[in-house]
């Protein structure tokens, strides 16, 4: 009787030492956590994300551009067809909410073109979404944007 106590109580021993091993390490997030409620839509070459929410109530859909440290710098609020430019002179960001079926967007970026990201549509009927950081302006002049469906089809043009 005594070497079963002695047994049983090494194995609650050596089980509480494990259980206090496991729980003293935390867990590691396995994807970056972004603003509550939203879900991460895109990663952009530059470390930037783009978060969306598209509300069921408002029909609206919200963009969050995010620099690499996780600092919000360019938002987009509405529906589409939308373009939103924002964010400081050294980073700007481009958000579009673009209408059904757009498959690709090009920004004329002050004598550059730069292709926008796609995002990943969040819900079933949300619209197709784009992100993209802009590069330092360089020259005279402005932008312009255009978004093509499948088929190369121009369905937005700003």
């Amino acid at each position: 009787m005594r070497r079963t106590a002695t047994r049983v109580a090494a194995v609650i021993a050596v089980s509480l030492a494990l259980a206090g091993c496991a729980s003293a390490e935390p867990e590691q997030p396995t994807e970056p956590e972004g603003p509550n409620g939203y879900t991460l839509s895109a990663s952009l070459d530059d470390g930037s994300m783009l978060w969306s929410d598209a509300g069921e109530e408002s029909g609206l859909t919200d963009l969050i551009l995010e620099d690499a440290d996780g600092r919000m710098f360019a938002s987009c609020l509405g529906t589409g067809p939308l373009l939103c430019i924002g964010g400081p002179e050294t980073a700007r960001g481009a958000l579009v909410i673009a209408p059904a079926g757009a498959e690709r967007a090009v920004m004329q970026w002050y004598g550059q073109e730069v292709e926008l990201v796609r995002g990943e549509s969040t819900a079933p009927d949300a619209p197709p979404v784009f992100a993209g950081v802009m590069p330092p302006v360089l020259a005279e002049g402005g932008y312009s944007l255009e978004v093509f469906d499948g088929a190369g089809t121009v369905v937005m043009a700003q």
